[in-house]
């Protein structure tokens, strides 16, 4: 993994709620559900948990107090001069508080750092924006350095990151199209913030997901203490997002939506990629009509942001900048229209690899897995791509190296994949009315 270097400067930790820019109420109810969640916490605790400076908790617990919607349970005796923070005192919900904690989590049960403003959003996504430094083809080179055949798609795959503009990645099956797409952005050695939450007109839209974005430092589980070399908790300074998705996509996921067991509304996946790569993966496989997906993406494409409509009926607009990748096995003409394919950018077909390659590739995997790769396995194994019409796809070997290694420790055999093994191997990965693997 390459050394990420944040592309823009950190966001600073706010210290007044102005520098919020959230309505107090909506801190407020947040307060409130996290004591509900977490009873009687301190100051500290509270602050890690909302992401802001533990003056500002001080400040909320205290006009909370005056509405008789907090309790304090302290230490027996303490001194004038000790700041709440540091003298262990503890906070929880009066019988009044409870019931307002209760209203605000049937309204909304996000919990977590407080959110930041639609503006901040929008001004850090377009400060990060991936092609504000272009990358050269050392870049490219490094980012695929594990890709066997990489130098066919090196020289179109760097002008292609640095366009911004969307691609079509097209080829058999198991030619390495996400393979290759997870490695785009490797290239570009840079991490961006990705905030936990966003406001905006009324809702807290969940943006940062553990399942789509990797952190780069621990900093979010530190507590504050001094505001020396440290940033905004309220982000998360993250890998650049890379997400795919599949066959499973459905219109939904592409717009603010939330689960009804847990009623937080959920960033749609653009949004989360942003200052990434989203790909799309399997195209035309999706339950949805193909054309219904494409033109879903025509605005954004065009003009780099995208129009949300929320849960209250409002639309927010949002930065489209990201990578937008459409990765399929089938052949692009059926799918999608030629006005569509003109909006794409670049047309990036993968192909088989060649020979040496790819018998490059299987000697290298065998070795990783600590088998012998027989001369006359190397024979057998070109036989049985001439006779099936099978391609030399990468996907192959390390899927029946994989089966050859599994043949192996069961028959208790020698460490090394003979003709036999190959065979047996070969006979177990393809299905018999396949012929080969032929067909798309």
């Amino acid at each position: 993994m390459p050394v990420l270097t944040p592309q823009v400067a950190s966001p600073s930790i706010v210290t007044s709620f102005d520098d919020l820019k959230i309505p107090s109420a909506v801190v407020d109810n947040l307060v409130l559900k996290h004591l509900a969640a977490y009873p009687k916490s301190d100051v500290l605790v509270l602050s890690r948990h909302l992401g802001i400076v533990s003056h500002l908790i001080e400040s909320i617990l205290g006009d909370l107090r005056k509405k008789s919607l907090v309790e304090v349970f302290q230490p027996a005796s303490i001194s004038p001069q000790v700041s709440a923070a540091s003298a262990n005192v503890r906070y929880g919900l009066s019988e009044k508080g409870l019931v307002q904690a209760d209203e605000a989590f049937k309204k909304d049960a996000y919990l977590g750092p407080v959110p930041v403003s639609l503006d901040t959003y929008n001004e850090m996504v377009i400060a990060q924006d991936l092609r504000a430094n272009l990358i050269k083809r050392l870049d490219v080179e490094s980012a695929l350095s594990d890709v066997y055949g990489a130098e066919r798609l090196i020289k179109v795959l760097g002008p292609a990151i640095n366009s911004g503009r969307a691609l079509l990645l097209y080829g058999h099956a198991g030619t390495g199209k996400s393979f290759v797409a997870a490695r785009i952005l490797n290239s570009l050695h840079t991490s961006v913030y990705v905030p936990h939450s966003v406001y905006a007109a009324g809702n807290i839209i969940k943006v940062f997901s553990p399942q789509h974005h990797n952190p780069v430092d621990s900093y979010a589980s530190e507590d504050i203490i001094n505001f020396k070399n440290q940033y905004d908790k309220r982000w998360v300074l993250c890998e650049r997002p890379n997400i795919q998705v599949g066959g499973e996509l459905t219109m939904d996921m592409l717009e603010v939506n939330h689960s009804e067991h847990n009623r937080v509304w959920i960033a749609p996946l653009q949004m989360m990629a942003n200052n990434g790569i989203l790909v799309i993966d399997d195209l035309g496989r999706q339950p949805m009509p193909v054309a219904t997906l494409l033109n879903r993406w025509i605005v954004p494409m065009e003009y780099n942001y995208d129009h949300l409509s929320l849960p209250n009926g409002q639309q927010i607009t949002i930065p489209f900048i990201l990578t937008m990748a459409f990765s399929t096995n089938l052949d692009p003409k059926k799918i999608a229209d030629p006005a569509f394919l003109r909006r794409l950018g670049y047309k990036i077909q993968f192909k088989p690899l060649l020979e040496n390659d790819y018998l490059k590739l299987w000697t290298d995997l065998s070795n990783k897995k600590g088998l012998e790769l027989l001369p006359t396995s190397v024979e057998t194994l070109l036989s049985l791509h001439s006779l099936h019409s099978v391609g030399l796809f990468p996907c192959i070997p390390k899927d029946i190296v994989g089966i050859s290694q599994d043949i192996i420790d069961f028959e208790e055999l020698p460490s090394a994949i003979d003709p036999t093994v190959l065979q047996r191997a070969w006979d177990l990965y393809y299905t018999a009315d396949e012929h080969g693997g032929k067909a798309l």
